[in-house]
């Protein structure tokens, strides 16, 4: 039997994430033809950051009546390097460079740049030094109007209950959060214990499927109950946005990414 919430609670869309490594104007292409209209930009490299390129992304969800809701930076793995180095002038320069991150988003329309944050294995760096950090970024975004939204992600800091519980009490109001389901059955994490520490500051969520031994399944290929957590997340905490996002290798055909869209989209 299909749950359904109502309409306009939660809106699904597609990551152009689900098409790396196509180039990003290619994969956002390839979102409009699965039918979304909310996205996350999925920046690859650094030429894609280049006002010119950031307008033609635009052009090409204007004229297919995509929503971008946030933008994810092609530098998340090195993000510990660049932020939480013990470096000031090399966390400076990567203010700087995120400024690039910053003013696409104005370009796009988009209001979120995903951040994964600093690797679990630094031990040297507390919670609270991290979450000073993470503060200075989001200041900074917030000159350009836009957010900073930490995503729990398996290898990172954030990952984690525990740290997430410390970044809430010393963040910035203005810090919101990204959910990942995948991300959270990789470590092992309750995924409604950490939706509930997220709450209201969730901007939007990763969604895909999972089963006893894969973690990034197409939604509808796996055994994760929707229409729960849409429930849950949309009545409950007010999120507005969830958009598929699963690793390229778990996507046979183009069409599956439609036909899960069409599954989520019958739930809501």
């Amino acid at each position: 039997m299909v749950y359904r919430l109502g309409v306009n609670c939660l809106n699904i869309g597609v990551s152009t994430g689900c098409f790396f490594p196509r180039q990003t104007d290619n994969a956002l292409e390839a979102v409009a033809l699965t039918g979304a209209k909310y996205t996350e930009i999925f920046f690859n490299t650094d030429s894609e950051l280049d006002e010119e390129y950031v307008y033609k992304l635009k052009n090409i969800a204007d004229a297919n009546g995509i929503q971008v809701i946030s933008v994810h930076p092609f530098t998340s793995a090195i993000e510990t390097f660049m932020f939480w180095s013990k470096s000031d002038y090399k966390l400076a320069d990567s203010i700087r460079y995120y400024e690039k991150y910053f003013r696409a988003c104005q370009i796009l329309g988009a209001k979120y740049v995903v951040i994964h944050g600093c690797y679990i294995s630094s031990e040297y760096m507390s919670m609270k030094k991290y979450t000073d950090i993470l503060n200075l970024l989001s200041r900074k975004a917030r000159e350009y109007g836009v957010y900073i939204a930490q995503e729990n992600v398996v290898k990172f800091k954030c990952g984690y209950i525990e740290n997430l519980t410390e970044l809430k009490h010393y963040a910035d109001s203005d810090i919101k959060f990204v959910f990942d389901i995948k991300q959270a059955v990789r470590a092992d994490q309750d995924i409604y214990s950490l939706i509930d520490l997220m709450g209201d500051r969730i901007s939007h969520a990763h969604i895909s499927d999972f089963n006893d031994s894969q973690n990034s399944l197409l939604p509808g290929q796996g055994l994760f109950d929707y229409s729960k957590m849409f429930e849950y997340i949309s009545v409950k905490y007010n999120v507005k946005y969830a958009l598929i996002e699963v690793y390229n290798e778990n996507i046979t055909e183009d069409y599956g990414l439609s036909q899960s869209l069409d599954l989520l989209k019958n739930i809501v």
